[in-house]
């Protein structure tokens, strides 16, 4: 029985060695990619840039897009800067990454996990619903 166990007990530690993700693992941050977007009296503009770790052999362990920037209007309604991911084209999210109602500037800031995005400014309702959207504006070099 003591044999078996010791034989288990190896057998799950290089179950979990072999498993695990390699110590060395690669950072890569994309060089900022300016965003601008114009909707009715509002204005938008910034950067975004992705950063992604992959292991030594190359399989991506985690991608975070970073949008910054700016939100301005010069009227009385309120616009909304959107970040919107998809999956096979499809919207499967939507952040909010920064409002502003009636004359003022916001800043803009998201960051997190995404795979797929575009951004967008919409004209909010009162409802809190889009009623006009400008975008997207390119997160990736072309």
């Amino acid at each position: 029985m003591r044999i078996r166990t010791t034989a288990l007990a190896a057998a799950v530690t290089a179950a979990a060695v072999a498993l695990a993700p390699s110590a060395a693992a690669a950072t890569v941050t994309t060089t900022p990619l300016p965003w601008s977007l114009n909707l009715q009296t509002a204005n938008g503009s910034g950067a975004s840039h992705w950063t992604t770790v992959t292991r030594e052999d190359g399989y991506v362990l985690s991608r975070t897009l970073t949008v910054e920037g700016a939100l301005s209007n010069t009227g009385s309604g309120c616009y909304r800067v959107q970040v919107v991911e998809a999956v096979f084209g499809f919207p499967s999210a939507v952040h909010d990454a920064g409002t502003v109602c009636g004359p003022g500037t916001v800043a803009v800031h998201y960051e997190g996990p995404a795979i797929s995005a575009g951004l967008f400014v919409c004209a909010v309702a009162p409802g809190g619903g889009c009623t006009k959207m400008a975008g997207p504006a390119s997160l990736y070099r072309r």
